[in-house]
């Protein structure tokens, strides 16, 4: 991820420096005023070349680290740690905490003009009816859930691994800003929980009428101790209970990719 993201920043500071070059070939400044103007060149650049030492330096930390793969199933997970990848198309990479890769969401069958749209600016996974999949480290698809809808409402429908609808989930997107509500229902259409999320910091705790909590996460908690194998900032851990059914735990998983996906945007 650290070498991704430093490859992107050496295109971002070609793709700036060319259009230095090319605004200097077009409009040569005349004036000692309009020569002092280019030096807002040096601010883009100076951002980039940060990323760049900052990455090279996290890479250097990481790369003799080794990543194992997980011998657990995502489902039987307890605690999971969500990573937003930096690459063109959106993607969260999943980690047991003590390291070992679970697997990846991400959005599936796109349509060329699609990929486009997503390269440019993730604003699109907002706006565009996407389907997304929860794949293990063996790229097998374990959930699968197809987004529609924005600006009112927006609404997914769940599936499993065979591609069997196993629930929905219906949210109130023009409130989402703010605070998120929603609700989690099962095949059958009944209510099986409801969501409430802050919509600046993505802070929730979800129980049920029973008062299990289903889910628990909150911003920039992270354990010390896991510091070593995660080491930017980017990381969260969400806490999953182990009390309900598969169905309702796929489910789940879905509704917090989702909330996860949309907060790749920011």
């Amino acid at each position: 991820m650290y070498k991704r993201r430093e490859k992107f920043s050496w295109l971002f500071l070609l793709f700036t420096l060319a259009a230095a070059v090319g605004f200097v070939a077009i409009q040569p400044p005349a004036t000692e005023r309009e020569r002092w103007e280019l030096l807002f060149f040096l601010f883009p650049i100076g951002f980039v070349l940060s990323i760049m030492f900052i990455s090279r330096q996290q890479y250097n930390k990481v790369k003799d680290i080794e990543i194992p793969e997980s011998q657990k199933q995502l489902l039987e997970l307890k605690e999971i740690v969500v990573k937003k990848d930096v690459a063109l198309l959106p993607r969260l990479f999943l980690f047991e905490k003590t390291g070992e890769f679970i697997g990846e969401v991400k959005p599936v069958e796109l349509s060329w003009w699609m990929r486009t749209l997503l390269s440019t600016h993730s604003v699109f996974l907002t706006l565009l009816p996407m389907t997304y999949g929860f794949f293990t480290h063996k790229n097998e698809r374990l959930v699968t859930f197809q987004k529609k809808g924005w600006l009112k409402q927006v609404e997914l429908t769940i599936f499993d691994a065979q591609q069997r609808k196993i629930g929905t989930y219906i949210q109130e997107e023009l409130k989402a800003l703010i605070h998120i509500r929603g609700e989690l229902f099962n095949a059958q259409g009944e209510l099986i929980l409801p969501i409430k999320a802050s919509g600046f910091s993505g802070n929730f705790s979800w129980n049920d009428e029973q008062e299990r909590q289903w889910a628990y996460f909150y911003n920039g908690i992270f354990p010390h101790e896991y510091t070593d194998l995660f080491q930017d900032s980017h990381n969260h851990i969400v806490k999953l209970t182990d009390e309900i059914s598969e169905e309702d735990k796929a489910c789940l998983l879905a509704v917090i990719g989702y909330l996860f996906m949309m907060r790749v945007k920011n």
